[in-house]
């Protein structure tokens, strides 16, 4: 199967500075010093040298370090770890509670899913493109085929649908009818089946999606940054809140960097 956005070919116009895909990292934003410095947190230039050595990274810590009472508001929250972020999305989770699983037709955004009964806690998400999808291309059911089957700007569209959140019909109305259908499948694997695997994970898995809209970030990197994508993956984000293994690199910076409000959850069905 032809995959539309992961190519060897796109990566090589990453190379040679495809439009979409510029081939350095901004490091200079004067925009965001400009806020820092605002902020009485440092200079314009300390700003600059900051982010030229550290990266956006940098700026996202300082920005969410508290400020001192100046009487405008309350300070920023503080970042958390990782693995303070991963309980806390399992403790929301859990005291949300999930709904009784309805087996059968599921509709997304993108179209039509199927919900089967799987072999452990999570429904099973299938398509066809016999009535669903026809004039598809052949498409698995496995993580690494759904992300390679779509365009880096595609991923982040199906957080946000999982989000409640309006989606740019422009960009919806150009993707393929394949890429429409691992949208949908991406979604129902969302909403119907890792909560329940592991209550939590949907919010990981958008904070992993959204990463895929990075120009720099390639689809073999998705099950890396949301380890449920792997064979056994629940029981991984379980051994870690148990202390029996430590989060990877990855799957920590992942954590770190996704939404940490609670209005950050799953559309409700």
């Amino acid at each position: 199967m032809h995959r539309h956005g992961r190519s060897p070919e796109s990566e090589a116009d990453a190379r040679d500075g495809h439009p979409h895909r510029p081939p350095l990292r901004p490091h200079e934003d004067g925009a965001q010093a400009a806020r820092l410095a605002a902020a009485g947190q440092m200079t314009p230039d300390a700003a600059l040298s900051l982010q030229r050595a550290a990266g956006n990274a940098a700026f996202v810590a300082v920005q969410r370090m508290p400020q001192q009472d100046n009487g405008e508001g309350p300070a920023e929250e503080k970042p958390m770890d990782g693995l303070s972020r991963l309980r806390r999305a399992n403790a929301r989770a859990e005291k949300r509670g999930q709904a009784a699983v309805t087996y059968g037709p599921g509709q997304s955004p993108f179209g039509p899913y199927t919900v089967n009964k799987g072999r452990g806690a999570g429904p099973y998400i299938t398509s066809n493109k016999k009535t669903q999808y026809p004039g598809s291309e052949d498409l698995g059911t496995t993580y690494n085929e759904l992300v390679q089957a779509l365009d880096a700007e595609h991923e982040p569209m199906v957080a946000a649908a999982a989000r409640g959140e309006a989606l740019d019909e422009e960009l919806l109305a150009g993707m393929s009818v394949t890429q429409k259908r691992a949208a949908a499948m991406l979604y129902g694997i969302m909403k119907e089946s890792e909560e329940r695997r592991f209550p939590g994970a949907g919010k990981a898995m958008r904070g992993a999606l959204t990463k895929q809209g990075d120009a720099y970030h390639e689809a073999e990197e998705f099950d890396e940054d949301f380890p449920m994508a792997k064979e056994k993956g629940a029981q991984y984000y379980r051994d870690v809140l148990a202390g029996k293994k430590q989060l990877s690199d990855k799957a920590r910076k992942n954590l770190e960097d996704m939404s940490s409000s609670s209005s950050d959850g799953e559309k409700s069905s």
